[in-house]
């Protein structure tokens, strides 16, 4: 003979014995998970950025202004413990999702040469050791000199494999946040487009990030060829040199290929 199932109804005064249990079970196991899920998602949970972008706080800067490969403003900052003295590059950039050269009203390589002392004004921007500027006013203060301070020639590293992520410098520096996955994507090719200098992102052996200007064998602009990349992984080869407080990558192109953009860690030297 079989067992008669049990039935509820909602206006009964107490629910059968069967159901009641069942209805424990799932409660206790809730009370349970819920809380769980919560501290796992928080533990989990990636902070914010600390990326900057002062927007809105003008700043004033006095340094040497260089063209090439990319547009700096070279900042002297006090001297080492040898008494040599220390250098900052602040990157130039353009209003919006412009370059430098192309966008700022009265263009600066109109009114000044390289090697020229300037006075830049803009909102800063700066994360990981790195500064931008979007400038939006500046004037030559002084002429070009045969040794201008800042004008220290840059030392050459050798070649480098590396692999990492291909995107700008602007909105990677702090104008969005975050600075990554698609919404960045959309960002890095339309700064890239707009002439701001292609950077590589590279996760280093100990799992910190580094950022490599790039730029042609000569120093020419790469951003045509390699705007099809933004925000994806590549491989790529090429001269390194250290710019004071950057690093500028003069890529060999024929050795650009996709990867896996997860991958961020230094290939061996090329050969």
């Amino acid at each position: 003979m079989q067992e008669n199932s049990e039935f509820y109804i909602g206006w009964q005064a107490e629910v059968p014995p069967g159901i009641a249990r069942t209805v424990r079970r799932y409660v206790l196991a809730l009370a349970v998970l819920v809380p769980l899920f919560v501290v796992l998602l928080t533990v989990f949970q990636r902070g914010f950025s600390n990326a900057v972008f002062e927007y809105g706080k003008q700043t004033t800067l006095e340094g040497v202004y260089t063209v090439a490969p990319v547009p700096f403003l070279t900042l002297q900052n006090g001297t080492d413990a040898a008494g040599r003295p220390v250098f900052q590059k602040i990157l130039l950039v353009g209003p919006g999702k412009f370059g430098f050269q192309t966008e700022v009203p009265n263009p600066l390589e109109k009114h000044a040469t390289d090697g020229e002392t300037v006075k830049a004004s803009g909102f800063l921007i700066y994360h990981d050791g790195k500064t931008a500027m979007e400038v939006s006013g500046f004037q030559t203060i002084a002429p070009a000199l045969p040794q201008a301070t800042g004008r220290r020639p840059n030392a050459t590293l050798g070649k480098v494999r590396l692999r990492g992520e291909v995107t700008d410098p602007k909105c990677l520096l702090g104008v969005m946040k975050p600075g990554q996955g698609k919404p960045h994507r959309d960002c890095a090719v339309r700064c890239l487009a707009g002439g701001i200098p292609p950077v590589l992102k590279v996760a280093n052996a100990t799992g910190a990030s580094e950022y490599y200007l790039l730029a042609g064998p000569d120093g020419e602009s790469i951003n045509a060829r390699i705007l099809e990349y933004a925000g994806d992984g590549v491989e790529l080869c090429g001269t390194l040199e250290q710019s004071d407080d950057w690093l500028i990558l003069y890529v060999d192109l024929n050795s650009l290929k996709r990867i896996n953009k997860w991958v961020l860690n230094p290939g061996p030297m090329c050969q």
